[in-house]
């Protein structure tokens, strides 16, 4: 295994990188093979620094499912046991519905041993299968764009596999939807309104206004946290002004280092506010962006 990776990350030029899949060996059936994850993790580090370890790594873990789809509400910090053998592992089962809240936590406190920052990859193919087959057809723009949301909108990476034809290549149908996705994206959230105007914080009430040059319709929000700090945001509302008083337009649980939450309607205003409502510690956001999507 050693020698493998050894090739692999000094042959073929950059990886981004290393996926372990959970995948266990049973030879013989009743049996469990052991690794040596630490030379592995080592070896790594040594010839690729830059690349993550993913899944039985500990720089991303699996978020559950081959679907593409984050939790609704997606923890970076979240509770890992000891494997016995030197690699990361849920504390909670790997597809639980929840992994880092409170209550998670709490829930883990028996079988966890520390905490860990280890955010989400959501792993999945334009195409039915992870391999290439004529008689199939990449998802269209529509699905690829909703897991998008449902991913890289939900604090998480989206791993978007695109499997190479008989001629080597990517297939030709797969590049022109890539296309379309891109083009999607960016209808979705084309301009950010709030760019360029200042913002207010208010480090006390932990609120982040902002104030456009005038009143715009917005139908998109795209929220960040700092996470040199951590993830700390467990519940905030948007809010805009209206005459003397606020109206609140959403409100979301967590945020990280992506969130992207979508309106049923577009709203008209001058002035947002994100007020957090409750956190772990001191928030700290670092993006508040305002689209009017063109779809």
């Amino acid at each position: 295994m050693l020698n493998q990776l050894y090739e692999v990350l000094t042959e073929y030029g950059p990886v981004d990188e290393v996926w372990f899949t959970g995948a266990q060996g049973r030879i013989p059936p009743d049996g469990v093979e052991t690794y040596d994850w630490d030379s592995w993790y080592t070896l790594i580090r040594a010839l690729a620094p830059d690349a993550a370890a993913a899944v039985r790594g500990p720089d991303v873990r699996w978020v559950g499912n081959e679907g593409g789809l984050a939790r609704e509400n997606e923890w970076s910090v979240v509770p890992v046991k000891d494997s016995g053998n030197g690699s990361v592992d849920y504390a909670l089962k790997y597809d639980a519905p929840d992994q880092g809240s409170r209550e998670a936590l709490a829930e883990a406190r028996s079988v966890a041993r520390y905490l860990q920052w280890w955010p989400a990859e959501c792993d999945v193919s334009i195409r039915p299968g992870w391999f290439y087959h004529e008689d199939q057809q990449p998802k269209d723009a529509d699905e690829l764009t909703d897991i998008w949301f449902r991913s890289v909108g939900r604090n998480s990476v989206l791993l978007l596999n695109v499997p190479p034809d008989r001629r080597r290549l990517l297939p030709d149908a797969d590049v022109a939807r890539l296309r379309e996705f891109r083009e999607r994206i960016r209808r979705e959230l084309p301009e950010d309104l709030a760019r360029g105007s200042p913002l207010r914080r208010d480090r006390d009430a932990g609120t982040v206004t902002v104030t456009l040059g005038r009143a715009r319709e917005v139908d998109r929000l795209r929220l960040a946290e700092d996470i040199r700090y951590g993830q700390q945001l467990e519940h905030a509302v948007i809010e805009v002004r209206e005459g003397r008083g606020w109206r609140t337009v959403t409100e979301v649980e967590t945020v990280g280092a992506s969130r992207v939450l979508t309106l049923d309607a577009p709203v008209t205003a001058r002035t947002w506010r994100l007020r957090v409502t409750g956190a772990r510690q001191r928030v700290r956001i670092a993006e508040f962006g305002l689209y009017r999507s063109e779809v």
